[in-house]
């Protein structure tokens, strides 16, 4: 089972935990009880990453470093950072 507190986490590792979440939560049936959960895991990494000032690239990079995030939008035109605030 994953341990439920994030702050021990690195910004690469919050990212791959968020993206982790959101293949369960994809892949389980929906109104699944599992649901609740993984949306509450899901919220607690989002505000972790916001506390953090963490930025994520809709392919999953996720850093605190802003050069490299827009260094990483600006090779890969076609991504687009997510707005981790609007959750």
């Amino acid at each position: 089972m994953r341990n439920h507190d994030v702050r021990a986490l690195s910004a690469s590792e919050l990212g791959d935990a968020r993206r982790e979440l959101a293949v369960s939560a994809a892949l389980s049936r929906p109104g699944s009880p599992i649901h609740m959960p993984i949306n509450a895991h899901l919220l607690a990494t989002d505000a972790e990453m916001i506390s953090r000032g963490v930025r994520m690239c809709g392919c999953g990079l996720a850093t605190d470093d802003a050069a490299m995030m827009d260094g990483h939008l600006f090779e890969e035109p076609e991504h687009q950072e997510r707005d981790l605030a609007g959750r």
